[in-house]
């Protein structure tokens, strides 16, 4: 792929990509590996080869977190408290309509409904009433 089309996909997209997988995995640095992962991906792939580009990269990094959660449900099973993701450092002078959306996409009964979910229940319910993909 050339490197200018790359990197204007990428740039278009990562911001997306990253809000996609930080609401499924709850960790921001996993979050960033996660997309990091699917955009590597992305560009090993011939351009000629993918329809959409938003598609391709949405659906590579649901996969890749929905693989990524299934092998840390290992590791926080001997958690004994309750898990909750990572908060994120947002602006600091954020305007309210921004602070409403933040409080509603990461609500505390949001999260812990999340964390009840399987990996690929909680990557069907970010697509779908996140980020309005139809079923």
């Amino acid at each position: 792929m050339e490197t200018d089309v790359f990197d204007a996909i990428a740039l278009a997209e990562r911001p997306r990509l990253l809000g996609l997988a930080y609401r499924m995995l709850g960790s921001y640095s996993d979050a960033e590996d996660v997309v990091q992962d699917a955009l590597l991906r992305f560009h090993a792939v011939h351009t000629n080869e993918i329809i959409s580009s938003a598609a391709y990269l949405t659906t590579v990094t649901t996969r890749l977190a929905i693989d990524h959660l299934r092998s840390a449900r290992v590791r926080r099973e001997s958690y004994v408290g309750p898990w909750l993701p990572e908060p994120i450092a947002s602006d600091p002078a954020p305007d309210a309509s921004s602070r409403a959306v933040v409080r509603d996409s990461l609500s505390i009964a949001f999260l812990v409904m999340l964390e009840r979910l399987s990996p690929t229940e909680r990557a069907v319910l970010v697509l779908h009433d996140v980020f309005a993909y139809t079923h």
